[in-house]
């Protein structure tokens, strides 16, 4: 099992109340399942951005993941960036995210992973 599957196993006991962690469970939850993000995003990055001079940005790594892999897993990733961005930042005139919302990102980064990874797709 990788760390990765560990951390989002995890979000998903804390979103089924399976680890308890009082309220709010669901940014907890969106807080485990982007950081397995960030490391499937690293992996997917690292074959060239090892020789980068500086280190890229997450929005680069959306990019050239877009050209590598294709434009349906790019977009894909993008979305769930996006979605995860804004579950994990708190705003005082914002509710928590949901755990409807937090599932779907939990489950499409489950599908990322899933997805093949060698060669870019047509989209």
């Amino acid at each position: 099992m990788t760390d990765r599957t560990q951390l989002l196993d995890h979000a998903q006991q804390v979103l089924d109340g399976t680890i308890a962690l009082g309220s709010p469970s669901a940014r907890t939850s969106a807080l485990l399942t982007r950081c397995a993000f960030e490391q499937w995003l690293d992996e997917q990055s690292a074959p060239w951005s090892a020789t980068a001079v500086k280190r890229p940005t997450t929005n680069s790594k959306l990019v050239v993941l877009a050209a590598l892999k294709g434009q349906d897993i790019g977009e894909k990733a993008k979305q769930v960036w996006n979605g995860l961005s804004r579950a994990c930042h708190h705003h005082a005139y914002e509710l928590q995210p949901s755990a409807a919302e937090v599932r779907a990102l939990l489950a499409k980064v489950r599908e990322l992973e899933e997805a093949p990874t060698s060669g870019a797709e047509k989209g």
